[in-house]
């Protein structure tokens, strides 16, 4: 299963991606809204797990295009933006 992990904060984002590649999941990770926009615009995913908060274009938009181009990627979002302690 290929997964994109659509995330800002670098710790978040490797820490899915190391549980994900634990379970044997095909990872790939944007820290962008404007990254993931181009990626999703181009590969097909089976999953997004989606922050809204990103900078740059919003996480509502991404999944806004998604929708628009009747992606049939399965879309997690997190609303909340969680931050790991150093």
């Amino acid at each position: 299963m290929r997964v994109l992990v659509v995330e800002d904060e670098k710790k978040v984002a490797d820490a899915l991606r190391a549980g994900l590649e634990g379970e044997h999941y095909d990872v790939e990770v944007e820290y962008t809204g404007e990254g993931a926009f181009e990626r999703l615009a181009h590969e097909t995913f089976d999953l997004v797990l989606l922050d809204l908060t990103l900078p740059g274009k919003t996480g509502l938009e991404i999944l806004s295009a998604l929708r628009a181009r009747g992606a049939t990627s399965r879309v997690l979002v997190d609303r909340k933006s969680t931050r790991l302690n150093s």
